[in-house]
């Protein structure tokens, strides 16, 4: 049986790429050791678990069975070795990393400085935008985006979730009729975040519904959060902004919370990293130590 393990992780292996010459690219070896390996393994099954052709291979469904267990298999060992490897080193090395710019005094830089400490041989760059990022074009190890990854070849971790406000300068407040209901905003003049919808749906206490539609040609734009909440508090408009980035604005009273009794739908944070290497490197023991920190922090 031991000596059909390693046949065990070649086949799980071409179960993932969906080719021979991939799985073996990936194990620095020949495709036809890795055909061998596959036909043993059948062989000493007594089952075909690919269907092979010229242009791909697929799994039979005595594979695909087969493969649940495989892969599980790989996986615990996988963890295994992690587990033994970072128990015994430091980790190292520079890990660079992209946040929304609206992140910037909060828990998750708090988190990435003790994260800086407790391994001193890690040095960590940090790069503050708002813009879409992606970890591989654009040459980072793990961005923090608003909203669930669903590019291929990415890892995700949620880290939390953000609440929005909606705001407006003190002057521009005492200008205009206090509103009651979504509706009453549709004519206010807007200042609004570029890399975000025009429909927004929101929440009463007494579990009533609307639909806000903010006009596509609004009052001022802006691409950053710093930059909205500075407009605003300039008396030229209503906007939607992350908590974080005008709790202070709003106690201090240079700005005002509207609408406080309906509450818009909350933005989860997650943390995106290259998913290629399947053993543990610094973005993903960057993003388990966030999740470990944030979660602790908020019990």
């Amino acid at each position: 049986m031991i000596d059909y393990l390693r046949h065990m992780a070649i086949f799980s292996l071409v179960a993932e790429k969906g080719s021979f010459s991939e799985a073996a690219k990936t194990l620095g070896i020949a495709p036809s050791r890795v055909s061998e390996a596959v036909s043993k393994l059948e062989h000493f099954l007594d089952a075909k678990l690919l269907h092979r052709t010229t242009r791909k291979v697929t799994l039979t469904s005595e594979g695909r069975q087969f493969y649940t267990h495989t892969s599980a298999i790989i996986e615990g060992a996988e963890k295994g070795i992690n587990a033994l490897m970072y128990a015994e080193s430091d980790p190292s090395g520079t890990l660079k990393i992209s946040v929304p710019s609206f992140l910037t005094s909060s828990p998750i830089l708090k988190t990435a400085g003790i994260f800086a400490d407790t391994y001193s041989k890690v040095h960590i760059s940090i790069a503050f935008t708002d813009a879409h990022v992606d970890p591989i074009k654009d040459a980072f190890d793990l961005c923090i985006r608003a909203g669930k990854s669903e590019d291929k070849g990415l890892e995700s971790q949620k880290l939390g979730e953000v609440e929005r406000v909606i705001v407006v300068g003190r002057g521009y407040y005492a200008k205009n009729t206090a509103p009651q209901h979504p509706n009453d905003l549709e004519n206010w003049d807007w200042i609004t975040y570029r890399h975000k919808k025009r429909k927004f749906s929101l929440v009463s206490r007494e579990r009533k519904r609307a639909q806000l539609l903010i006009d596509e040609q609004s009052k001022l734009q802006t691409d950053n959060f710093d930059g909205l909440c500075f407009l605003t508090k300039q008396n030229l408009g209503v906007s939607i902004m992350p908590i974080d980035c005008c709790r202070g604005d709003i106690e201090d009273g240079a700005l005002v919370r509207l609408l406080e009794d309906w509450s818009l739908a909350k933005f989860a944070l997650y943390a995106v990293w290259p998913g290629s290497a399947k053993r543990t490197n610094l973005a993903s023991l960057f993003a388990e130590f966030l999740t470990s920190n944030l979660k602790n922090a908020d019990t």
